[in-house]
């Protein structure tokens, strides 16, 4: 079953946040995990957040190994100091 992180924030920086992707990316690589979300977002309700990324992992395995790795946790220092948000993980749905 996939498993998603998700990270909805507002820029701080505007001139450092292109540093971000190329960054994460080859952490995301490395994981297996594929970008499927990554733009702007228009709110309808609720949350003040403006941009949203949304990564898909294979397993939820994968992506608490993602998030929980020590590149991630290096890049979150950078991320804190670019935006401000919050990061959650989604396991896919199953009725099963």
């Amino acid at each position: 079953m996939s498993g998603y992180i998700i990270y909805h924030y507002n820029i701080l920086d505007k001139e450092r946040i292109n540093e971000l992707g190329p960054l994460s990316l080859p952490i995301l690589e490395k994981f297996g995990g594929e970008l499927v979300v990554g733009s702007s977002v228009t709110r309808l309700e609720g949350s003040p957040y403006s941009h949203m990324v949304v990564y898909k992992f294979d397993s939820n395995e994968k992506a608490i190994a993602f998030y929980e790795s020590k590149e991630s946790k290096e890049l979150s220092k950078l991320r804190h100091e670019i935006t401000e948000g919050f990061v959650v993980y989604v396991p896919e749905y199953s009725n099963v």
